[in-house]
């Protein structure tokens, strides 16, 4: 049993909010870079082995990097059929090399009828567990710290697997913002046959005490565009302040629009063969409440493991297909004794990036980039620019710091092992 984390039929953990507790000997997706553990245990890059009792904290400390992918409708075979197409696989693919602190996969997951009507005259097979079991552990160690939501495609009558492998309603707090993931498809409520988003009353009232009960600036994740569903419940916003946008997916196009005020994004586009081009949507989410949204196409790399990094980033595009100059976040996890360093390098488009990380001492490394950069990590400190500190309730002390093009970051690491 564990609180704050979901069991997969596989035995291995997840988590649903931004605390946890497992018990020993469990196998637990949350990258150890970004999370505070307490406890033993093993760790083995986007996932860890309980070796007692371990509770963890997702460290909120900012700029947070948001991972965005939507409508995948995996089917069997997966990751060999073309079921599933290579456009979904490539961009689990590049997501990975962008590494985002947290990553949100937008619904439709697998590829059931979409109408909840079961094998829809033969022309969807029946949804399958193993379906979500093969999107699982195609994507577990190459993206992490993944989080589902719901999609119209993901059940069906006497179908109801994607339970067994993700939750329907969860919320993170994330420093200053509060992420939302709703439901806009609850059997319950739906017609047979359509795909047209539905609330129940319950979970429109869970969304609204979501949105009225703190301060913290939203972010409402949704698998149907906010714009299909806000008509059902627009009473759940009446007290809400601090709404920065919201993701949809749903529609496999890319769309920028505003409902009520509020920004909405929607990319469904990770599978389609008939849309082009393919993006994943990455969110940098800043201390000061600010939301930058980017999309990211074909042609990242990174290239080099150790002290020397180059980043090659592709072409940018805005919600209208449009070439632009955008930034495109790539996070960096290097390790120096039992501190893990995260750096957020803000890459240009169409640019090489190079990066150099230096130890100077034991316990001193050097940081430089041709581009604005941000570390994160715990027990770290700097003379460079401050940006950001939290403390755990078990006492340590996770910093950030921000440094511009060819400026050098120089860290210490206290407490080093």
């Amino acid at each position: 049993m564990g609180f704050g984390a979901f069991k997969l039929p596989t035995g291995e953990y997840r988590f649903t909010g931004e605390h946890l507790s497992v018990g020993p000997d469990q196998k637990v997706y949350i990258d150890p870079s970004t999370w505070c553990i307490h406890g033993e245990y093993e760790e083995f890059g986007k996932y860890i082995v309980t070796r007692s009792n371990v509770t963890a904290h997702l460290a909120q400390v900012h700029p947070f990097t948001l991972g965005w992918i939507s409508d995948l409708h995996a089917s069997s075979g997966l990751p060999d059929s073309a079921a599933w197409t290579d456009a979904a696989r490539e961009q689990v693919d590049r997501l990975a090399l962008c590494n985002p602190s947290l990553t949100v996969f937008g619904g439709d997951v697998v590829s059931g009828s979409g109408g909840y009507t079961g094998d829809n005259f033969g022309l969807y097979p029946p949804i399958e567990d193993r379906w979500f079991e093969m999107v699982w552990n195609f994507s577990k160690d190459k993206v992490p710290n993944t989080i589902w939501l719901k999609g119209n495609h993901d059940i069906d009558p006497n179908c109801p697997h994607y339970y067994d492998w993700a939750k329907r309603l969860w919320y993170l707090e994330l420093g200053n913002f509060k992420l939302i993931g709703f439901d806009t498809y609850h059997e319950q409520t739906i017609l047979p046959g359509s795909c047209e988003p539905v609330l129940s009353l319950p979970d429109a009232i869970w969304l609204k005490k979501q949105l009225s009960e703190d301060q913290r600036s939203k972010l409402i994740l949704s698998h149907a565009p906010r714009d299909q569903w806000h008509k059902y419940a627009p009473w759940a916003f009446g007290k809400t302040s601090n709404v920065k946008c919201a993701l949809g997916g749903h529609l496999h196009k890319l769309i920028r629009t505003e409902v009520a005020d509020i920004p909405v994004y929607i990319n469904g586009t990770c599978s389609d063969p008939n849309y082009k081009p393919h993006a994943a949507t990455l969110t940098t989410l800043t201390k000061d409440g600010r939301v930058h949204v980017a999309l990211l196409q074909g042609g990242l790399e990174v290239r080099g493991t150790s002290g020397d990094i180059e980043i090659v980033t592709p072409k940018a595009i805005d919600w209208e297909r449009k070439e632009v100059e955008g930034v495109i976040p790539v996070r960096l996890v290097k390790r120096f004794g039992r501190h893990h360093l995260n750096l957020i390098v803000c890459c240009p488009s169409e640019r090489t990036v190079r990066v150099e990380i230096r130890r100077k001492t034991d316990t001193c490394v050097e940081i430089t980039s041709d581009t604005e950069i941000y570390a994160l990590g715990k027990e770290i400190e700097s003379k460079n620019d401050f940006y950001d500190a939290w403390g755990c309730a078990c006492g340590t002390r996770w910093g950030s710091y921000h440094a511009q093009a060819e400026e050098a970051l120089e860290l210490l690491f206290r407490n080093f092992t």
